[in-house]
């Protein structure tokens, strides 16, 4: 029998996520076994994360080329063997079994294959929802594969947590064992072709396409910068780092709840067409982003929920207005490479706005980049009525 259902590719998403923020968790242990400095652990998750930039658009075309079940089985293997190294090479360093320089070429060569395999999970995903749900549910589509990806980032933290009671390297693990669930889901899943051309849809990189990829890098910098600026703002009138922890953990789980509150409620039932969904999600984070500027501790709450309920709204609307002009899977692509794009423009960003004004000043900088993002959203409606007015 033929299963038509996206909850199983919603819930490989989610162990992308899941893996994301596991990591962080159990960062500490990690560099306490391995004798690796936390600027080491920190460029070993960066470069990991970086070679999604090629990646990503390779396996995009791939899934137009061979299927996208095709590419979430071989993202799922990857991640498993990723993390199945990454622990032994923990365990190993652990035990004094090999030494730096053996240890560091394992974790090297485990985030090389995490890179270049699981980069084309989300995408892959993505594409293969909306090839499900045809021309009419792609927003439908994509909230699903996104509350995955949210679920899992949710519950990626309180998972490692509660496995490091068993063993520091349990976590680790964990993420290696999760992907089989995903493979014995995937395994029935019916491969369904790709869906035809759209009007004007192109299968190839032109200049017009770039308004839609600078939403997206913007998109991840603001929200990154904003995540990075928790700290810092809550610094200012909170004194105890525990009690700086305990509200920025839970200020990023009301995100993570905002974002599935949005995903659906507005997302999922289509409750707005693409293009005034992303005016509103752009809005919505500007006006967010202003209030936890403010600096309070209320508005940090506040504003921290309406930002990333914008967020939400926001990811798959740019994404299918892109799609009206660039194939499925080479536009999945495209997005998920821009996404990494502005997570590394945030990570140039915040030494030059520490350096320029103090690390208050990063929420700052991440309200600057949603404006941005507003006057571009802006500029693309006021576009096309010129054109139609033509």
């Amino acid at each position: 029998m033929i299963r038509k259902s996206n909850w199983p590719l919603a819930l490989c998403a989610g162990l992308l996520g899941i893996g994301q923020n596991g990591l962080l968790v159990v960062l500490p242990q990690m560099v306490a076994m391995t004798g690796l400095s936390l600027s080491t652990w920190a460029g070993l998750l960066l470069f990991g994360s970086m070679l999604f930039l090629p990646a990503s658009p390779w396996w995009g075309k791939v899934s137009e080329e061979k299927g996208c079940k095709w590419v979430v089985v071989t993202s799922l293997i990857g991640y498993l063997l990723s993390f199945c190294l990454m622990g032994l090479v923990v365990w190993l360093m652990a035990e004094k079994t090999i030494g730096l320089g053996l240890g560091l070429s394992g974790l090297v060569i485990s985030r090389v294959i995490y890179g270049l395999t699981v980069s084309g999970m989300v995408p892959a995903a993505q594409t293969w929802a909306m090839q499900r749900a045809g021309t009419d549910q792609r927003m439908q589509a994509l909230a699903t594969i996104s509350s995955g990806l949210s679920c899992g980032r949710l519950l990626g933290p309180p998972l490692a947590a509660l496995t490091l009671s068993i063993h520091p390297t349990a976590p680790l693990w964990l993420m290696a064992i999760a992907p089989v669930v995903g493979l014995l889901l995937i395994y029935g899943q019916y491969n369904d072709p790709p869906l035809q051309a759209i009007t004007h849809q192109s299968a190839r990189m032109n200049r017009g396409l770039l308004p839609f990829l600078c939403l997206a890098a913007l998109l991840a910098a603001s929200i990154s910068l904003m995540q990075i600026g928790l700290s810092p703002m809550l610094s200012g009138f909170i004194s105890t780092p525990s009690a700086i922890s305990h509200h920025v953990a839970w200020l990023l789980s009301l995100a993570a709840a905002s974002t599935l509150l949005a995903q659906f409620l507005i997302v999922r039932p289509q409750r707005l067409s693409v293009k005034p969904l992303l005016l509103v999600a752009a809005i919505l984070m500007s006006v967010g982003l202003s209030v936890m500027v403010t600096g309070q501790l209320l508005s940090l709450y506040v504003g921290i929920a309406v930002t990333s309920f914008g967020a939400a709204m926001a990811t798959p609307a740019y994404q299918l207005l892109l799609n009206q002009k660039l194939s499925l899977g080479k536009g999945a692509g495209l997005i998920a490479t821009s996404h990494t794009l502005g997570y590394g423009l945030s990570a140039l960003l915040v030494p030059f706005i520490t350096w320029l004004s103090g690390q208050h000043h990063l929420l700052a900088g991440a309200c600057i980049a949603s404006l941005i993002f507003l006057v571009i959203t802006c500029g693309l409606g006021f576009t096309t009525h010129s054109q139609r007015a033509r």
